[in-house]
């Protein structure tokens, strides 16, 4: 050894994925939209991700320096995608009924008139009535 032993060896991959459960699992408490397991498999795809690219993590030194707030950038920014997906999901699932069921509801017996339905209604007609004729033919 000619070196720093921080130069000489370097960090294992469980190591890492332990170093990564800590900074992600330990300090927060986990919301209701990114569960556990998905925080895991998000460390895990990332990881493998970067051995794949890199071949490997380097020394101490070298891990610490150049990978490690990457990998930690790389990871939060999955999870928060991760959140941002699941988060319109929830929203899409609760407003489209409404949208589409009690706004523009048209008349029916058993239901009444969505609120917005004569409106959009109105809207269509004038839109309609004012557009240029496309031929002479047409009334």
């Amino acid at each position: 050894m000619s070196g720093p032993w921080y130069e000489e060896s370097g960090p294992t991959t469980l190591e890492i994925r332990n170093k990564m459960l800590q900074t992600f699992l330990a300090p927060k408490i986990p919301t209701k939209l990114v569960k556990i397991p998905e925080v895991i498999a998000i460390i895990e795809e990332v990881m493998n991700d970067n051995i794949k690219q890199y071949g490997g993590w380097g020394s101490y030194r070298g891990y610490y320096t150049f990978t490690h707030t990457n990998l930690v950038k790389d990871i939060t920014r999955k999870i928060n995608e991760k959140k941002e997906e699941k988060a319109l999901e929830k929203i899409k699932d609760f407003i489209r009924p409404w949208v589409e069921h009690i706004l523009y509801r048209p008349p029916s017996d058993d239901k009444p008139t969505g609120r917005m339905y004569f409106v959009a209604k109105e809207s269509f007609t004038s839109h309609n009535e004012n557009r240029p004729k496309q031929s002479p033919l047409e009334f």
